[in-house]
């Protein structure tokens, strides 16, 4: 078998056939180390050609106005489809195209958070390999285990799109008691992950809401213990766990339960993209804009003329 002919049957067990690293591995009796160099050498030679769709249903004058009112976040404004369903689907597709350049421009660490709207954006990553980087979990799991967007399975299959480490944080999102959450930090598994988490160059997350929390069951029960003292009427919106303001005031920050990395540890990760697919989300919007919670959002036309219309109220 010649070099070329190792390169298409190689490349065509992994993009075609999708085996794994693993798989073809032990089926050619070669190692991960080549079959990523042989994978890209059959990109560079031609072998394989990735097309990777441009966004062109952005809407550049919306993201204009938006940018003029809040200085340093990038805005990702997606054009209606005919339907929600058509612009969902949209908005994920462009979501992920957006990710897989941020996670090829020098990055080394992603951290994920969970919820649908996540999912939909790691279901529509194209795969290919990038071993260099390493996928990981920054705060618990949200207990959602009758969904297919729990955090640890985000995690996972994220990382496996692109043969990639990941790192997990088998714990709950919330513990209550601080003594108990203070020991946890100390066990080696969760301070590993935690470690290679505040490292972070970019961090995908979703933007929930006390509705979206109460959804689970185990916090609907307790939710006076994760937020004491909270005065629900001021709550905006969630993000990394945490509840804040229509200005974008965390509003637990000196009663946080949050198993994870700290707050400020989060905002200091130099990418922190937020993908918007809700059109109930408005004033949670708005929070996180304010307070600069994120780097980069991407969500609908009808969603940007919404915070634009509350800002000229």
């Amino acid at each position: 078998m010649t070099h070329e002919e190792l390169l298409s049957v190689l490349s065509e067990d992994y993009y075609l056939n999708k085996l794994s690293f693993g798989d073809i591995s032990k089926k050619y009796n070669i190692s991960r180390y080549l079959i990523n160099k042989y994978l890209n050498d059959a990109v560079k030679n031609g072998i394989v050609k990735i097309e990777i769709s441009t966004i062109t249903k952005r809407n550049p004058q919306l993201e204009t106005m938006l940018a003029d009112k809040f200085k340093d976040i990038h805005f990702y404004i997606i054009r209606d489809g005919e339907n929600d369903i058509t612009t969902s689907k949209e908005l994920s597709q462009s979501a992920a195209t957006i990710a897989e350049k941020m996670f090829k421009n020098n990055c080394k660490i992603v951290g994920t958070s969970w919820g649908e709207a996540i999912y939909s954006l790691v279901d529509s990553l194209h795969g290919f390999p990038l071993e260099s980087v390493k996928f990981t979990q920054f705060m618990g799991e949200n207990m959602k285990y009758n969904s297919t967007a729990g955090s640890m399975r985000m995690v996972e299959k994220i990382a496996a799109k692109f043969s990639s480490e990941f790192l997990t944080l088998p714990a709950p999102l919330y513990i209550v008691n601080n003594q108990i959450r203070q020991g946890l930090y100390a066990e080696p598994s969760i301070a590993h992950t935690l470690a290679v988490a505040k490292k972070m160059d970019v961090l995908l997350t979703g933007l929930g809401t006390i509705r979206s929390l109460q959804s689970i069951p185990i916090w609907k029960e307790n939710l006076s213990k994760i937020f004491p003292y909270l005065d629900m009427s001021r709550v905006a919106g969630l993000i990394y766990g945490r509840p804040f303001d229509i200005n974008g005031n965390i509003l637990n920050i000196n009663n946080d339960k949050v198993l994870g990395i700290s707050l400020e540890e989060v905002l200091a990760t130099p990418r922190r993209f937020c993908l918007v697919r809700s059109k109930s989300k408005t004033q949670a919007i708005l929070g996180v804009l304010r307070g600069k919670l994120i780097t980069d959002i991407i969500l609908s036309e009808t969603l940007a003329y919404r915070v634009l219309a509350e800002l000229n109220l």
